[in-house]
């Protein structure tokens, strides 16, 4: 399995042999006696060109599973990988917990150095499995996904921002209902819409304003924010570096917004590797200390 599964992801024989130190021959008699005990073929294969058949194509996926189940559970076993934890750690994240995630990885290397890591920034809906991802953090007012094991590492409020520049020419709204006469930017690319949410008497609201702008990543949104463009609404965990330089100015007076939750989310408990076992403690005893109260911004800061 593993054999086949390497002749696929190289894509030629040669490139498999020489991974794996051995002859192409060596490689083309495996996977030969491979299809003969399974009784189809596996390989479409001419002199210029090889495809996986539909068979194929359905072996190599489960084969694929198998091989890291089985890797999973010999370094989850593993005495020399607990006293010294190599490998790989594949993220993905919103980009707005990039600065939070690379802190966290600088001080977990320095404990772990042969632990490496593989960081994907992207505010969609990212498929785990499909993705080989290891531990996904997302943000959420209820995780909908059932089939993921989620742990909740802390909440996060949302807030409106300014810049002092913005405020002092256009004026700081008194109300909620003044924002129609201001300049309203939206990130457009989060899983809830092209809306705000509000919290009206305990309910969740939403909102729409006639956006001047719209962006798609959070550093955008920042970004725009701070060149003094207009008002934005934004989770505090995101704006609070640039509300402590006084670089955004948080609205706090103007409405209540749902807290919503951090998540640390993986695939399944059965043969975690070591190594996201230790990442993932590391993890929870950060946020836990992060989101403290005292170190919290001050309650002027917070939504």
């Amino acid at each position: 399995m593993k054999l086949f599964c390497s002749v696929v992801e190289k894509g030629s024989f040669a490139k498999a042999a020489r991974s794996l130190g051995v002859t192409p021959a060596i490689v083309g008699r495996q996977i030969a006696k491979l299809e003969d005990e399974l009784g189809f073929i596996l390989l479409s294969r001419t002199t210029r060109s090889m495809q996986l058949t539909p068979g194929g194509k359905d072996y190599y996926q489960g084969a694929k599973r198998i091989v890291n189940e089985i890797a999973q559970l010999e370094d989850s076993l593993s005495s020399d990988h607990q006293q010294n934890p190599s490998g790989l750690i594949r993220l993905c994240a919103p980009d707005g917990l990039s600065h939070n995630l690379i802190q966290i990885i600088q001080a977990f290397r320095q404990q772990h150095p042969q632990i490496r890591f593989d960081l994907i920034l992207d505010n969609g809906q990212t498929r785990l499995i499909e993705e080989e991802i290891d531990l996904s953090f997302r943000l959420s007012f209820d995780l909908q996904d059932s089939s993921m094991i989620a742990t909740k590492l802390g909440t996060t409020s949302f807030g409106l921002y300014a810049a002092p520049e913005y405020l002092a020419a256009k004026g700081t709204p008194k109300q909620f209902q003044e924002l129609d006469q201001h300049d309203c930017i939206h990130m457009g690319s989060g899983r809830y819409g092209d809306v705000w949410h509000l919290q009206v008497n305990g309910k969740v609201i939403s909102n729409r304003q006639p956006w001047s702008l719209v962006v798609s990543s959070t550093d955008a949104l920042l970004s725009t924010l701070k060149m003094g463009m207009g008002i934005g609404l934004v989770p505090s965990i995101f704006a609070e570096e640039a509300a402590r330089s006084n670089a955004l100015m948080p609205l706090s007076e103007l409405a209540s917004f749902p807290e919503v939750g951090i998540y640390a989310l993986y695939s399944t408990r059965k043969h975690q590797p070591y190594r996201l076992t230790l990442f993932l403690a590391f993890v929870k005893q950060w946020f836990q200390k992060r989101m403290s109260p005292a170190a919290s911004l001050p309650s002027s800061s917070r939504s």
